[in-house]
């Protein structure tokens, strides 16, 4: 695979982070990180030095993401973009996170079509965008890459979250494939949407802190076993799973346009489901030390066994990435020691 100029967005979150902690230890290509604040910039520069000297690594700043052409300058060189950033919100659901949502994922694809060099975008979705919340306890029920969330603006636009942010995706990538079709005569690029479930496993990002109210999985993680020692939290997260490293690598491998077809959608979740309660009891058993901070509940099947639940088609997504993935125990036992070593090195603080 030839070298690549890479655009990536999201560097200072979770998978962002690690997808760029990837493409600088296993790939030979070039990474321009998008940030929003200029101070984030000397942190990265700590972090990868040796990067930042020879120019593999560099920086640019884009206060905000959903001013019209706010890419077209910095993607004008690129070869390919991975887009991971995506607006986030606590109220105002509309302006701050539906609208600005698609915002910005259009002024990433106005900017590859200007661009006379990019050859694939990839973006980062969730499994949300195939998946209702209220299709979840359904096993006689069946998504794949075909299904898509049915959910409305009027049934997002008030909130809570997890209305509003399955929507603001589902629309944005609605939109995306539309955008696709009416300039297919005008582009030289292809995309590749990547859909993920509830992401686990460590937290390298340079601003990394624990936090319990954020969305996603590792501060899902972090609550309910950190935080709280109530079976009713432990057993309400989200049952479908992946890694972080195993989500970056699957933006990696998709730069690949022999390996990985584009223009495509691809389902992603690990084979098997997380039991939370069976989790701390091995960390307890192996980690004893961590006795203090984690839920001592008994072993009871999970509420979300996987024979209970809805079934995830991921046969597509599988003969191109393969099935490999790290499993639930590594990946929550690596949340655990990211919160314990933040919390040491910043006692008192």
């Amino acid at each position: 695979m030839a070298r690549e100029s890479i655009l990536l967005t999201g560097a200072t979150g979770n998978v962002g982070a690690v997808t760029l902690d990837h493409l600088l230890s296993t790939s030979s290509h070039n990474v321009k990180v998008v940030l929003r604040k200029e101070e984030y910039i000397p942190l990265f520069k700590k972090k990868y030095p040796s990067e930042v000297a020879n120019n593999r690594l560099t920086f640019t700043v884009i206060p905000d993401m959903t001013v019209s052409g706010a890419f077209d300058d910095t993607a004008s060189s690129a070869t390919a973009i991975i887009h991971i950033a995506t607006p986030l919100a606590a109220d105002n659901w509309v302006e701050e996170m539906i609208l600005p949502t698609w915002n910005l994922d259009k002024n990433i694809l106005e900017a590859a079509k200007k661009s006379n060099s990019v050859q694939r975008v990839v973006i980062c979705g969730t499994l949300l965008q195939a998946l209702d919340f209220s299709h979840l306890s359904k096993p006689d029920m069946a998504v794949n890459e075909e299904s898509w969330n049915p959910i409305t603006f009027d049934e997002a636009k008030n909130g809570p979250f997890r209305s509003a942010y399955p929507y603001s995706k589902t629309n944005a990538e609605r939109k995306t494939w539309e955008w696709m079709k009416q300039n297919e005569s005008s582009i030289n690029f292809d995309v590749v949407v990547l859909l993920p479930p509830s992401i686990t496993g460590r937290s390298p990002q340079v601003t990394f802190k624990p936090s319990t109210d954020g969305p996603g999985g590792i501060p899902r993680i972090y609550n309910a076993l950190m935080m709280s020692k109530t079976a009713a939290d432990v057993d309400s997260s989200f049952p479908f799973f992946m890694d972080t490293d195993d989500v970056a690598g699957t933006h990696i491998l998709s730069l690949d346009r022999e390996k990985v077809p584009g223009n495509r959608r691809y389902l992603l979740t690990h084979p098997e489901t997380v039991n939370l309660r069976a989790v701390a009891a091995k960390l307890r058993r192996e980690h004893p030390e961590l006795a203090g901070r984690l839920p001592d509940l008994p072993e009871e099947d999970s509420v979300w066994a996987k024979e209970k639940l809805v079934k995830i088609d991921t046969s597509k997504a599988d003969a191109v990435f393969g099935t490999q993935w790290t499993d639930a125990y590594e990946s929550i036992k690596a949340i655990v020691f990211d919160v314990l070593r933040w919390e040491e090195q910043n006692r008192g603080v």
